[in-house]
């Protein structure tokens, strides 16, 4: 890498930006991908170990393999990028604006997360662009509503379209979840040989479920890189996804998949009747009253040895025991909770799962399957397109310090891998230690999630993504997530879904732009408007270097041109260079 030298003194903003982006992605870790595992561990298809080492595994994989490594300096197009071509205060004030959001996003994240609010990260970003904008540049700054063509449509975009986006999302993912689940619940699930019909119909479930999320993985997670090259039978030469090409790709390979999984149709059989027949067979079995004594006196035995060993301990040893294991203890909390256990201490949460339809639990192990795979699909997806997106404002002060200018794209080139690979390890730390509180409030407490109904939710998710992606319309992959779990939940009635924390994530969902647009607006009004202190005649200085950068006709009398600038020129961009710190 090539320093720039007019941007040197701007370097505590790339430091700075690297632990906030880091902080960010823990954020995102603990909400946004616990969202997506959160039917998974709710319906106990998996466990949350089980869920973290494939979050971990899949969305550092999707970040860092299949990650965009161009920027956009100004992300989601909500603010005009003519507005930040001033030159070098533009290009300060920008990457400041940038560290603001991140910064922003990143405190938004956490909060939310103990809230138990499941929050769009693109959302937030958005926001914090917002209030970056109209701080540094004023509202005419901000793209409020542009009209964009997609395939002869009219698409909403800008502030507009996201404001449409928590309406859109929610009610197109929820038709399509139920349409999906109607179809399993009619010809399966409700059905007296619901378990032999679950295996006539699982290659068709599988070809379901490959065929979309194969889709949305190219649509939505690695549509860059292979459109890098320019055209080829997935991508136009524009750089865009051929949608009817890949629709049938994706098929061709849910095809393939599923008759390859023939001889393995069998084997799910068996190992589904061996598993319940365990079940039965230990469930059947009586405790008597002598092996309840013989296990309470071995409890006690085993506390009194526990005792023994710790009074004859030192007190130094003592201590480091305790400490170590409290240490370990707080560690792994996040992956040991047992979040169905607010089902017993919440009565309207039991309420909720007691008045849902049961269906045969052979049939809904069938289903544990295939939602597994849609999760780690989502998973992969997700690394690879919205994890960039969460790097983006770190990305976008990288490149500017790089280049020393404000460029629209700007290709990061192999320096991406590392600032992804941050981002994916942020996200995974998240989610190992905070993640089960979303993973709970969408999973448990919101609706009840059983995998024929993962299943159902995670598919129709997935699809609206896709026809988002291709009409342009900003939508949220949490407000899908929810959507479709609301949908489904509706089946059972106006008692099949908590409406208080319903309410809770829509109002979570509202206030993620004012939330952040303020905060970000906050610090960067006290940014902008802080002392600047150095002598212009030191070069390295920020008043030297912008003298020397647009000023070059003014340098031989550098303090009466600082206080021309600040009195005539940095007013319109509310920025101030106050003379008397010279």
């Amino acid at each position: 890498m090539t320093q720039s030298e007019d941007l040197s003194a701007f370097l505590w903003i790339v430091v700075m930006g690297g632990f906030t982006a880091f902080l960010a992605a823990f954020g995102i870790g603990a909400n946004d991908v616990a969202n997506a595992y959160a039917t998974s561990v709710g319906s106990k298809a998996l466990t949350i170990k089980q869920a973290c080492v494939l979050a971990v595994i899949f969305e550092f994989a999707g970040s860092v393999l299949a990650g965009s490594a161009v920027a956009d300096t100004i992300r989601k197009g909500i603010a005009d990028y003519a507005c930040y071509e001033g030159g070098y205060m533009d290009s300060a004030i920008l990457m400041y604006g940038n560290l603001c959001v991140v910064g922003s996003v990143a405190i938004w994240l956490a909060l939310a997360s103990w809230l138990e609010m499941p929050v769009s990260t693109t959302h937030s970003c958005v926001g914090g662009m917002i209030g970056m904008t109209i701080v540094a540049k004023g509202r005419d700054c901000v793209v409020w509503t542009k009209k964009t063509t997609a395939e002869e449509l009219y698409i909403p975009s800008g502030v507009v379209g996201i404001v449409l986006s928590w309406i859109i999302s929610p009610f197109l993912s929820g038709i399509f979840a139920v349409l999906l689940f109607l179809f399993v619940r009619t010809l399966v699930l409700r059905s007296k040989e619901a378990f032999n019909r679950s295996i006539v119909f699982y290659p068709l479930l599988i070809v379901l479920a490959v065929w979309i999320n194969c889709f949305f993985v190219i649509s939505k997670g690695i549509s860059k890189k292979i459109c890098d090259d320019g055209k080829n039978f997935l991508c136009y030469s524009s750089g865009d996804i051929k949608g009817w090409n890949a629709m049938a790709f994706s098929l061709a390979v849910g095809v393939g998949i599923a008759i390859c999984c023939i001889p393995l149709y069998a084997k799910i059989k068996k190992v589904v009747l061996d598993e319940f027949e365990q079940k039965n067979a230990t469930s059947g079995e009586q405790k008597t009253s002598t092996v309840d004594v013989a296990e309470a006196m071995t409890a006690k035995e085993k506390e009194a040895v526990e005792s023994e060993t710790t009074a004859s301990e030192t007190g130094a040893g003592k201590f480091m025991r305790n400490l170590w294991d409290d240490t370990k203890k707080r560690a792994t909390y996040g992956i040991n909770v047992d979040v169905h256990k607010a089902i017993q201490e919440d009565v309207e949460v039991q309420a909720l799962h007691d008045n849902a339809e049961k269906f045969d639990p052979m049939a809904e192990a069938v289903f544990r399957y295939i939602q597994v795979f849609t999760a780690i699909c989502d998973s992969f997806a997700h690394g690879a397109n919205d994890v960039a997106n969460a790097m983006g404002p770190f990305m976008a002060i990288y490149v500017i310090y790089d280049t020393g200018k404000v460029s629209k794209k700007a290709d990061v080139g192999d320096d991406a891998y590392w600032i992804l690979a941050l981002g994916g390890v942020g996200i995974g730390i998240g989610l190992l230690l905070y993640g089960y509180n979303i993973m709970r409030a969408i999973g448990v407490k919101l609706a009840v999630i059983t995998p024929s109904r993962g299943f159902s939710i995670e598919l129709g998710a997935a699809i609206v993504i896709i026809i988002g992606s291709y009409l342009g319309l900003p939508l949220s992959t949490t407000h899908c997530q929810v959507g479709a779990t609301t949908g489904v939940a509706l089946l059972e009635g106006a008692k099949g879904i908590n409406k208080w924390v319903l309410l809770k994530t829509a109002v979570g969902w509202v206030i993620t732009l004012i939330v952040v647009g303020f905060s970000t607006g906050l610090l960067m009004a006290q940014g902008i408007n802080a002392p600047i202190t150095g002598n212009p005649d030191e070069p390295g200085s920020i008043q030297y270097e912008f003298l020397d950068s647009e000023c070059d006709e003014f340098v031989a009398n550098k303090y009466d041109w600082l206080r021309y600038v600040n009195d005539t020129l940095l007013p319109d961009t509310n920025a101030v260079l106050p003379t008397n710190s010279f």
